[in-house]
């Protein structure tokens, strides 16, 4: 049986199994900053008019959900003008090839089958991991996270991310003359968390490099390395905020995770097992030659992720 990893799909799976109301709630406090109004109503609110073409309140967080998940956290506030004109051009752009028929151009055609096809297939798979999907599965698998993470310690740190050691150790300096830690980050440092002032939350051991975890776990709360820390991504000055044991989140909050972890595990296995009996021929590049299948993991192209 070939095993399969479906590298790419997680956003299919993870959108098709969790219900729209789980789906909501992850981004409830995201779109809240913009709009107290319901999908309905969202619907009928006009944000513009294109040649008296309306758009929809709802067709911008359309937009902004189609967004990366690391984008998304600044809010629809902070977006809003840049999707409002996005979606405007859009629409402009839709309607004057509308009015030379483009709809019926043969590459339209193309490439609406294949957007036709892709959402049959998200939704074939979808549809039968979710079958396999149950309470008790969820409750088992969140068993098993929270005896491998409930306890281990964590520690929250900032850091000024420098692309030398000279660089470095000025901050040090700096740090040391009682400067702030937070501004001289957000001065500073060429890192993404610059705006949040070096602030990395809380992390345990193993989920940032060795030379990084190393350092700031054998500081103390409130102390500052003294010496800069060499990475692969640049120099550090790291001070170490907080020290604790990780505590899981209730079952309830994990759950659009769970549904997500085990809905990728299951659609594994649900295309290995249609592999195993579907017949499928494979050539060379040239078509001349027979291949067998792979015995490693293969990775099917990604996909788009569906509208909601």
């Amino acid at each position: 049986m070939v095993r399969v990893a479906l590298f790419g799909m997680a956003a299919i799976v993870s959108f098709t199994l969790l219900s729209s109301k789980e789906s909501l709630a992850e981004e409830g406090v995201l779109l809240s900053q913009s709009t107290s109004g319901t999908t309905g109503a969202a619907k009928k609110i006009v944000v513009a008019r294109v040649v008296g073409e309306p758009i929809y309140q709802q067709d911008i967080i359309s937009a902004f959900r189609a967004l990366p998940p690391r984008v998304r956290r600044a809010g629809l506030n902070r977006h809003y003008s840049s999707l409002l004109e996005s979606v405007i051009v859009a629409k402009m752009l839709t309607l004057y090839g509308r009015r030379l028929k483009l709809e019926n151009d043969p590459r339209v055609k193309r490439q609406l089958k294949r957007a036709e096809d892709a959402l049959v297939r998200d939704v074939y798979l979808g549809d039968l991991v979710r079958k396999q999907i149950t309470d008790k599965i969820l409750r088992d698998e969140y068993k098993i996270l929270a005896k491998r993470n409930e306890g281990i310690e964590e520690v929250r740190a900032r850091h000024v991310l420098l692309q030398t050691e000279s660089k470095a150790k000025e901050i040090i300096n700096f740090i040391n003359t009682g400067q702030n830690f937070a501004e001289l980050a957000k001065k500073y440092s060429i890192g993404r968390t610059a705006s949040r002032g070096g602030d990395l939350n809380y992390f345990k051991i193993d989920e940032m490099v060795k030379p990084f975890s190393d350092a700031a776990f054998a500081l103390k709360v409130g102390q500052v390395t003294q010496k800069p820390v060499k990475s692969d991504f640049g120099w550090h000055v790291i001070k170490l905020e907080d020290r604790r044991k990780r505590k899981m989140p209730t079952f309830e909050k994990m759950r659009p995770m769970l549904r997500q972890k085990v809905g990728q595990k299951f659609s594994n296995q649900v295309v290995s097992d249609l592999l195993a009996q579907t017949k499928v021929q494979r050539f060379s590049f040239d078509g001349k030659t027979a291949r067998a299948a792979p015995q490693e993991s293969v990775s099917p192209p990604a996909a788009p992720k569906p509208s909601r």
